[in-house]
């Protein structure tokens, strides 16, 4: 089995640790050795001015192959309920972000200070409004299949199933091959086509995601590369 990523990966255990003393001192990385590793602790909210308005209780856990697989929230006091109204999931992990959106919020390479400051952060803010009456402040994506087939009517710009399917088929290859045909429904091969439009999107949805996203949805991969 292959080493966890605090076995592998040494420095991004003490730059999270860093990171942690200096900016959330009230939170702290658990290492149970062979196991797992979580972020433990109570996690400030803050006004746009910096100002302290509350605390939520915290467990995050950074699982094995982590930053690959997204450290999983929970909120572990009891004051928000494990409903889809909420943002949270049966299990009571919290939907801090869509998976397909990572890109955007979280992005390969980010230290997880930058999962706390953004997902995390409007996450508990748009909790506590909630709990004000307020409404969500931030865009919201659907729940489950919901939001991922948002997510790609956004990026993709369109409605049709069939055209999703084709570029899903796409994004989900490692390799892209130009003289395949253009995902748009043009006719023309990608090189001829979307070539730069397609290299943007891989960029934002890597074939893993986009693997997860076509099994989310149950879609069958229309073949159309030769």
């Amino acid at each position: 089995m292959t080493e966890p990523w605090f076995e592998r990966q040494p420095a991004m255990v003490s730059e999270i640790e860093v990171d942690l003393r200096t900016s959330y001192p009230n939170l702290h990385l658990i290492i149970v050795k062979g196991r797992d590793a979580e972020v433990r602790g109570t996690f400030p909210v803050r006004s746009p001015l910096g100002k302290e308005l509350e605390r939520y209780q915290i467990a995050i856990r950074l699982p094995w192959n982590y930053p690959r697989d997204l450290p999983e929230v929970r909120e572990i006091a009891g004051r928000i309920p494990w409903l889809a109204d909420f943002h949270v999931n049966p299990d009571g992990t919290c939907c801090v972000l869509l998976p397909e959106d990572r890109g955007r919020c979280f992005p390969d390479g980010a230290r997880f200070k930058t999962f706390l400051d953004g997902p995390v952060h409007d996450f508990f803010l748009g909790q506590s409004l909630i709990a004000l009456g307020e409404s969500w402040p931030f865009g919201e994506w659907g729940h489950g299949k919901a939001g991922v087939y948002e997510f790609y009517r956004e990026l993709l710009g369109t409605d049709d199933a069939k055209t999703m399917v084709r570029f899903l088929h796409v994004l989900t290859k490692l390799n892209l091959k130009l003289h395949w045909e253009c995902p748009c429904g043009s006719g023309r091969k990608i090189k001829k086509c979307c070539q730069r439009r397609i290299a943007d999107l891989r960029r934002k949805v890597p074939p893993a995601i986009a693997r997860r996203s076509a099994e989310q949805l149950g879609l069958v991969s229309v073949p159309h590369t030769k």
